[in-house]
């Protein structure tokens, strides 16, 4: 979000006295408020001098001593006037270290807040030069996430060819061990053959040297 430009006195001076015409409280607060923004510390700054340069009406009206007791009491007054002044002495030099007290304690607010509006321009600055490396490390998620979901279809793919061959795999084996069994049967067969063969042929030789030796 872009920055308000810097505040100018004639401008916190107009928005102070509209503000007193309108009957409401001027303060830091709500001058920032009323200007739409800026820096407290200039805030602070202006509102001072707006402050000092604000003509000051007097409400208080003239205490006067009663005529009828100020001759018997003329010296009690005196005496107590300037007891009195000697209260407002220290009460003004009490007054007067609490509002340095104050001000030092102002002034290390304002400094706190300066600086925590730094950070806040810096913060936001910084966040700025991320966006580009967010937007690019989102497109390479999905990327990733495109790519994962089609080598989820390929081993799926690959899972039902492997099944397929197991298949195939296991009806070969079937069909090899029938063809041995037959083989085997086979070999047996031909075997008894061969045997009977043989036999017969020794059979018939001996009927031959049988029938040679009678004639």
């Amino acid at each position: 979000m872009a920055r308000r430009q810097a505040i100018d006195p004639d401008e916190l001076f107009e928005t102070a006295n509209r503000m007193v015409a309108e009957g409401k409280e001027v303060t830091a607060n709500s001058l920032l408020d009323a200007l739409g923004g800026g820096s407290l510390r200039t805030i602070y700054k202006y509102l001072d001098q707006w402050k000092e340069r604000r003509p000051v009406v007097s409400t208080a009206k003239p205490t006067e001593m009663p005529e009828h007791v100020r001759a018997s009491f003329a010296a009690s007054w005196r005496a107590a006037q300037q007891e009195a002044a000697l209260e407002v002495e220290a009460v003004k030099a009490k007054a007067a270290e609490e509002v340095e007290a104050a001000v030092k304690q102002f002034q290390d607010t304002l400094e706190v807040v300066d600086r925590m509006e730094k950070e806040a321009v810096e913060c936001a600055e910084e966040l700025e030069t991320m966006r580009p490396t967010v937007a690019r490390l989102t497109e390479e998620v999905s990327q990733l996430s495109t790519e994962r979901a089609s080598l989820q279809a390929t081993v799926e793919q690959l899972k039902h060819q492997l099944e397929k061959t197991e298949t195939a795999a296991s009806k070969d084996r079937e069909e090899r061990d029938v063809a041995i069994k037959e083989a085997s049967e086979l070999k047996g067969l031909s075997r008894a053959l061969k045997e009977q063969n043989e036999a017969l042929l020794a059979k018939l030789s001996s009927g031959e040297k049988e029938h040679s030796k009678k004639g």
